[in-house]
């Protein structure tokens, strides 16, 4: 039952890690949109290097962002797998613990009968 506890306190800080990445990630998404958006301004009349320079950059942060979202995908479908097993193992602990509960029961039951059987009989004198 132990190492079920264990697993279950592993499997929830890697659900944890996984939210925080995510989460990490959608910040990023989000400021490299804005970028994005303010790299595509008409600045007007600019030079030929400043244009070079600027579509650069605009591919680099496209790509960086499509990494990103691909990145936040995949983030998503393991949360989800994450969650399951999470849920899956609070499952099988709980079912240890009725086990264990149970097991308790019916080793505290014995012991009363055991008690009971070793009792020396009582003698009962009935007056007329």
């Amino acid at each position: 039952m132990k190492r079920e506890t264990m697993r279950l306190r592993q499997k929830a800080d890697a659900l944890g890690g996984l939210v925080g990445d995510q989460t990490r990630l959608s910040d990023l998404d989000a400021k490299l949109a804005e970028l994005i958006v303010e790299n595509s301004q008409d600045r007007g009349t600019q030079t030929v290097s400043a244009l070079r320079s600027q579509a650069f950059y605009g591919r680099e942060m496209a790509e960086q962002r499509e990494f990103a979202q691909n990145r936040l995908e995949f983030l998503g479908r393991e949360i989800e797998t994450a969650q399951m097993q999470l849920a899956q193992s609070k499952q099988k602990e709980k079912m240890l613990e009725e086990r264990a509960a149970q097991e308790r029961r019916l080793l505290a039951q014995d012991a009363l009968d055991l008690a009971d059987r070793l009792r020396p009989a009582q003698k009962i004198e009935r007056k007329l």
